[in-house]
């Protein structure tokens, strides 16, 4: 009996960990492209979330507990403003580090993930369009989107941290695409 006692002890210690993940975007096979635009300067993104820099979420045991936290490799202001940054290039917007004409720019309002008995992802990104000269702003609108996926068999200490990054990093790609494909966004960045 204390065989088993300490045999599971030793699993559920093993469990409590904190795993930095990477996040990458990576545009659709059929992104459209931003013709026209002005050459664009990828501001920071602000981190209005309450939690630490890097803090992503985390899977819980029954009670709620955390077993393994979820932690971005780097600030998650910089993880969006890359991810926004890389989904512009892919566009053929033209990323200008002098002399640019708008800035793009934001404040993330929510970016977590959650697991317990499913996995759950949210993302929440208000983001602006400011024309430099007149320091105008052309656009300001808040993009989110929420996924579930069950994980009724891979819970608590069996849980993967990497299917929990992943469908984050798959909510996150969502948020950019509805920004970037937005009439209103496409309009303010041809101006």
């Amino acid at each position: 009996m204390r065989i088993h006692f300490v045999f599971l002890l030793s699993v559920l210690l093993a469990g409590c960990s904190t795993t930095r993940v990477g996040m990458t975007y990576s545009p659709p096979s059929a992104s459209q492209t931003l013709a026209g635009i002005r050459p664009v300067d990828v501001g920071s993104f602000l981190d209005q979330r309450g939690e630490p820099a890097t803090w992503l979420g985390a899977i819980r045991g029954g009670f709620g507990n955390p077993l393994k936290t979820l932690e971005s490799d780097v600030p998650v202001s910089k993880l969006v403003q890359d991810a926004f940054s890389s989904a512009l290039k892919a566009r053929g917007a033209t990323i200008a580090t002098s002399s640019p004409e708008l800035q793009f720019s934001g404040v993330i309002k929510k970016l977590f993930c959650n697991q317990v008995v499913q996995r759950e992802a949210n993302v929440e990104i208000e983001v602006q369009v400011t024309e430099i000269s007149s320091k105008r702003v052309l656009l300001s609108r808040t993009y989110s989107a929420t996924n579930y996926e069950s994980a009724f068999f891979a819970t608590g200490v069996f849980a993967s941290t990497d299917d929990l990054r992943a469908l984050t990093e798959r909510t996150l790609r969502e948020v950019i695409e509805q920004a970037l494909n937005d009439s209103s966004m496409r309009l303010a960045l041809a101006r």
